[in-house]
């Protein structure tokens, strides 16, 4: 199995072994079994048969060892259910297909369990024990009811008849069994993949291809002619019409709007087959395989897998892979870190640390994915000079995909990506906005402005009383006031975030208040909204309108506060179908803050609200959160780009290691 299966398989496993335990351990949940269906069922829908296995003998492990026989039983039980439903649906065929093929399973695995039994004689014999002395209660229940006599007599014989002839009993039983089992977990699953194929491309196995093509790595050099990509179920092509070349020693950037299909190109480049155009390579894509492709993304989290640094340097490579671990440390900063906890890096640090473990693989092909976008200015200073040596020190081809023309501008040749669309119309960028210079409210203004938060004299520790304290924040003190427009900057672990989830009501202070409207605000959650520096993890629904109202607190059949909600953030009643994740990124931001805003916050937190766009959708984006702001929302904009949102937040906050070191102006009321 490839690393992806295998990680799908024991999530899979996981799952069912623990409702196995569950069904045995408490009483009377035995039927609870039978929804470990659904997560075998969804597993088989998506992936090959293997996976199905693999995950059945990871779970029939856990339930035995934890549930005893019962356990394994039950494993076994919801196994098969899933695996068939799962895999008829999978090849499109309906009810009839799964009787036939429940039907046919019974019968093959009827008699392996007569042998088993005829073997197992002290099996057989509590097994049959406990049928008789069921039998026997309900008869004598039955004989007790007036009328019913004889029929509890006849039961209590045809039982006997059974047991003297327990080939039959347990044959026929197991059959039974199987197949109505079978058709439960058809029931059951059959609505849960419809919602989530409402909800995503569930057919798709994701994003990036599961295996290779069975050839040895040998990614570059790599042509693309006239390639396109068409995302299933769109009606139009994500990508298209891209024709590049990647020899090794290049450093190539790849630039355009949001929406324009960069990173569809970087799946493509990753081995996703494209549906138009052709591309040659040596031989394989060998995604993280030693000599192939390697990928670093946006996030650095999703790819920092080790507890200590050196640990995730060198996780999944192959054990007699040699590393020089602090050699590639050293390269990209983060000399003498390996026994450092990865908990603590910085978003920075976490970039480099995630190149390092690239690099450890020793890739022909390294294609790094706006990997600047999430760190303050000195990292991306950092990261950009470790990127622009990777070329002169490695025999590697570098892929750099950036909104930012001054990144681009150092690669050897940028190679500009058209606006190809996705399924749903990409708001229209506006103009760029003329940036007024700020203005700060005159003294009767201030005045007549009401108050909305105030931070008095706030710390925060996360461990305190305890030998492993350390100071988060340090005597922080200010106040908002409404309609106001704040900027909130400082390095990573200047102590934003902890600041921003106190505002929040999240956290409560350690010393010190943070009071809303006069009262705690951690005794007001939900009055605070804050918007994710990532939007797509808080867009928990299949579509954009579902997600709007999941924010807001509203029916999702409530269609005109939606389109209004929408409305209000400049964009189309018609996005509120589209699939959250055919949505662009300049979208997807729009989306969460309509969804925020029609919840009416008090005040809302912003968690850098440009990551990831290009400048067009910044300016937008800016241009909207001004108007918002006009209308009396109070704003906290947490950024490292200080330059870019001097129009929409005229007051800054400036944190350094946890302290309030620089205020624009005077904040306090």
């Amino acid at each position: 199995m490839a690393p992806s299966e295998l990680a799908q398989a024991a999530m899979t496993a996981a799952l069912m072994g623990a409702i196995a335990v569950v069904s045995i351990v408490v009483p009377g949940a035995v039927v609870f079994a039978w929804l470990g269906a659904v997560p075998m069922g969804v597993l088989c829908y998506r992936f090959r048969l293997r996976v199905g296995f693999g995950a059945f003998v990871a779970a029939g492990l856990i339930g035995f060892l934890m549930a005893g026989f019962g356990g394994l039983v039950s494993v076994v039980t919801c196994a098969y259910m899933g695996a068939i439903a799962g895999e008829v649906k999978r090849h499109g065929r309906g009810a009839p297909t799964m009787l036939f093929v429940a039907a046919v399973w019974g019968v093959t695995v009827s008699p392996l369990c007569v042998v088993a039994f005829g073997a197992l004689t002290g099996l057989r014999e509590v097994v049959l024990g406990a049928v008789a002395a069921n039998a026997g209660g309900i008869a004598a229940l039955l004989k007790g009811v007036p009328g019913l006599a004889d029929a509890g007599v006849g039961f209590e014989r045809v039982v006997h008849t059974g047991i003297v002839h327990w080939p039959w009993l347990i044959g026929v039983g197991v059959w039974l069994i199987v197949v109505c089992g079978t058709s439960f977990g058809w029931r059951v699953l059959t609505p849960v993949l419809r919602r989530l194929e409402a909800a995503s491309d569930l057919s798709s196995p994701g994003l990036l291809p599961i295996t290779g093509d069975g050839r040895p790595p040998g990614p570059l050099p790599i042509t693309l002619t006239d390639v396109g990509y068409r995302y299933p179920g769109a009606d139009r092509d994500a990508l298209a019409g891209v024709s590049m070349r990647v020899a090794a020693g290049e450093h190539v950037a790849i630039t355009g709007p949001n929406g324009a299909g960069k990173s569809t190109l970087m799946r493509i480049l990753a081995g996703v087959a494209p549906t138009t155009g052709t591309i040659e390579r040596p031989a394989g894509v060998g995604l993280g395989q030693v000599a192939g492709t390697a990928l670093v993304l946006q996030h650095p989290d999703s790819q920092v897998l080790g507890l200590r640094v050196g640990d995730d340097l060198v996780w999944g490579l192959p054990p007699d892979r040699q590393v020089d671990t602090d050699g590639l440390l050293a390269e990209v900063g983060l000399a003498g870190m390996a026994d450092r906890d990865t908990a603590g890096l910085s978003g920075g640090e976490s970039q480099r640390l995630a190149i390092a473990a690239a690099l450890a693989r020793d890739p022909a092909l390294l294609v790094a994915d706006e990997v600047t976008t999430m760190v303050d200015p000195p990292g991306r200073t950092t990261l950009l000079e470790v990127l622009d040596g990777l070329t002169a020190q490695h025999r590697v081809g570098l892929v750099h995909i950036t909104h930012y023309p001054e990144e681009a501008a150092a690669a050897d040749r940028a190679i500009p990506i058209g606006a190809a669309t996705t399924t749903g119309p990409r708001t229209p960028a506006r103009s760029a906005p003329t940036r007024p210079a700020p203005t700060q409210p005159s003294s009767a203004e201030s005045a007549s402005r009401e108050m909305v938060l105030e931070v008095r004299n706030v710390s925060f520790d996360y461990a305190a009383g305890t030998p492993w304290s350390q100071p988060v924040l340090r005597e922080v003190s200010f106040g908002l006031q409404s309609g106001d427009g704040v900027l909130l900057c400082g390095g990573n672990g200047s102590g934003k975030s902890t600041l921003a989830w106190i505002m929040a009501g999240l956290l409560t202070p350690t010393t010190g208040h943070c009071l809303l409207d006069g009262r705690p605000v951690d005794r007001q959650v939900g009055a605070v909204a804050v918007c994710f520096q990532s939007a797509r993890l808080q867009l928990l629904r299949g579509n954009a309108g579902a997600a709007v109202a999941a924010l807001a607190g509203i029916s999702a059949t409530d269609t005109d506060r939606i389109v209004g909600a929408l409305a209000s953030v400049g964009l189309g009643a018609e996005i509120a179908g589209v699939l959250i994740d055919r949505l662009s990124g300049g979208q997807l931001r729009r989306v969460a803050l309509a969804g925020l805003l029609a919840h009416r916050p008090r005040l809302l937190i912003l968690d850098e609200p440009l990551a990831g766009l290009d400048t067009d959708a910044q300016l937008d984006l800016i241009a909207l959160l001004t108007d918002i702001r006009r209308r009396g929302q109070t704003l906290v904009v947490i950024s490292h780009d200080t330059t870019s949102l001097s129009s929409l937040c005229p007051r800054t906050l400036r944190l350094e290691h946890g302290t309030l070191v620089d205020i624009e102006t005077s904040l306090q009321p």
